[in-house]
């Protein structure tokens, strides 16, 4: 491996951090870790490429600080008054619950948002309603909510 791809490598859990702290709501994981990169390769050419490797710089102390304020330009982009009739009036819980993973790791924050999305492409349009519903904690129907679980509990142990 050479230099840049190490330091691709290395700054995953910086940028999985992050995303953590700034949650573009237009965002996916692959946004994120897309625009790190571009971040990181522009640092990499300036700083490394520009013959300043000896001025004592930690590279990754500084991806952090211009990555975070890359993302609040980009929160702050997304969240312009001139966008507001683009948005929901409410925040979705299913948006928020991420919030809660503060004490997971980086790995299995990005575990479980892997893990979510399998299991909502699995799902059938009516168990995907039941399903945010059981996120929203609405009461439901104690028969969608026992199929809904053996189902759930088929895809992630086989046929037990």
């Amino acid at each position: 491996m050479d230099k840049i791809e190490v330091i691709l490598k290395n700054i995953e859990p910086i940028i999985m951090n992050c995303k953590k702290k700034a949650n573009i709501p237009s965002w996916e994981i692959e946004d994120y870790m897309q625009e790190g990169m571009i971040v990181a390769l522009e640092l990499y050419n300036q700083i490394l490429l520009a013959d300043k490797e000896d001025s004592g710089l930690n590279f990754y102390v500084y991806f952090k600080v211009k990555y975070s304020q890359f993302l609040i330009d980009a929160y702050r982009k997304s969240q312009a008054y001139k966008r507001r009739y683009e948005l929901p009036d409410y925040a979705e819980i299913s948006l928020v619950r991420s919030v809660a993973d503060e004490k997971q790791g980086v790995a299995e924050n990005f575990i479980y948002e892997l893990l979510f999305n399998e299991i909502t492409e699995i799902l059938t349009p009516a168990e995907l309603i039941t399903f945010q519903d059981l996120l929203d904690g609405r009461v439901v129907d104690r028969n969608k909510k026992y199929r809904l679980k053996a189902k759930i509990i088929r895809f992630l142990f086989g046929d037990v």
